[in-house]
């Protein structure tokens, strides 16, 4: 089984050193599972070139059969498992940006410690096109987000529709006022390109629309951008939600925007593989319960 991650692994990477990584081993442990491969079959399996390690006729053919193999040994594993979160010690490893681990994961984890005290839980923000795969080798369990596309490659539950706001600080020389679309166009925006969610996408739609922002500031997270907008001037379009959050304690200005999007959906998304196992089961259902009817505090 081992062997048949390896293979597979590297045949999606297209590269030992990756693939080293993702399997959490070193390179040369890949190498030598690659060397017992390749005697195993007689072929060489991979051949090194200028664009990475590419496959032989022999491992396209293999490629099928051994995925099919291992989705029937995980799903019948799977089938046989109890799982129990009062005494369970299994790790679950969640995706989410990190307004989720702002507004959301706390609630969560309220409810996930109560019931699961011994669980491991690890948060990790993956980007949107490497999701699909990372969900599909079981190296994270659940992606929860505004995770526009991925649906195409997952089973989902919808958790919540959500808008975006426009927030700056209390007494925000425009805010303060409303908000028209030529103001929207003039202030200086913050710009978030998250690597785990859609949110990056937002400006294209606002470009449809004829708002297109120029940014002042390009972040890779929303966290910092609150602080910022509190010092400054500056402004930043973020989820509704997640505005009320960073407002606890009434230091800003929130303004709808002044053209209608269609809402946004927050979901959660599990690969159909693990459709059946227990533990994903559980979690999955507890998130859908906790999430869905979730305000932010």
């Amino acid at each position: 089984m081992n062997l048949m991650r390896v293979f597979l692994t590297v045949l999606h990477e297209r590269s030992v050193t990756r693939a080293a990584q993702r399997l959490n081993l070193t390179q040369p442990a890949v190498s030598y599972a690659l060397a017992r491969l390749r005697e195993r079959f007689d072929d060489p399996l991979f051949v090194r070139t200028a664009t990475g390690m590419q496959p032989t006729p022999i491992a396209f053919a293999l490629a099928g059969p051994i995925e099919r193999g291992m989705n029937s040994f995980a799903e019948a594993v799977n089938l046989r498992q109890r799982f129990d979160p009062a005494t369970s010690t299994r790790r679950f490893r969640l995706s989410m940006s990190d307004i989720g681990e702002m507004v959301f994961l706390p609630v969560l984890m309220e409810r996930v410690h109560a019931l699961a005290p011994r669980l491991r839980v690890e948060v990790v923000e993956i980007a949107l096109e490497q999701l699909p795969q990372a969900l599909k080798d079981g190296e994270v369990d659940l992606a929860i987000g505004n995770l526009a596309g991925l649906g195409r490659h997952t089973r989902h539950a919808d958790l919540f529709s959500e808008r975006y706001a426009c927030m700056g600080r209390r007494g925000h020389p425009v805010l303060s006022a409303g908000l028209t679309r030529g103001q929207f166009k003039r202030l200086d925006h913050i710009l978030v390109a998250a690597r785990g969610s859609a949110h990056r996408l937002l400006d294209d739609v606002l470009g449809e629309a004829g708002l297109h922002r120029q940014p002042y500031l390009t972040l890779p997270h929303f966290s910092a951008a609150a602080e910022i907008v509190r010092r400054t001037d500056l402004t930043v379009t973020l989820p509704y939600r997640a505005a009320l959050w960073f407002n606890r304690d009434n230091a800003f200005e929130i303004r709808a925007l002044p053209i209608a999007l269609p809402p946004l959906c927050v979901t959660v998304h599990w690969h159909p593989r693990f459709e059946s196992d227990p533990g994903t089961m559980w979690l999955r259902n507890l998130v859908e319960t906790t999430l869905a009817d979730a305000k932010p505090g």
